[in-house]
């Protein structure tokens, strides 16, 4: 018998996604790993949920090893 789960209904995944991903070791480690418009769209996510710090990490994390920084 599986026992179902209660999700509070003050769930948010969108809030919970920019707390998981807002962290700068994270972006360190995964950053090289995507492409431009992966690493921007999640910059932009972060930003626009007022984690600009965790947008930054991203960004700053991508271009140290991205062949085309322009595009961020």
């Amino acid at each position: 018998m599986t026992i179902p789960i209660a999700v509070p209904s003050y769930y948010d995944p969108g809030e919970i996604l920019a707390e998981v991903f807002e962290d700068g070791i994270l972006a360190d480690d995964l950053a090289v790993f995507l492409t431009c418009i992966e690493v921007n769209v999640l910059a932009g996510f972060l930003h626009a949920t007022g984690r600009h710090d965790g947008g930054d990490y991203w960004l700053r994390s991508h271009q140290a090893g991205c062949d085309a920084p322009h595009r961020h």
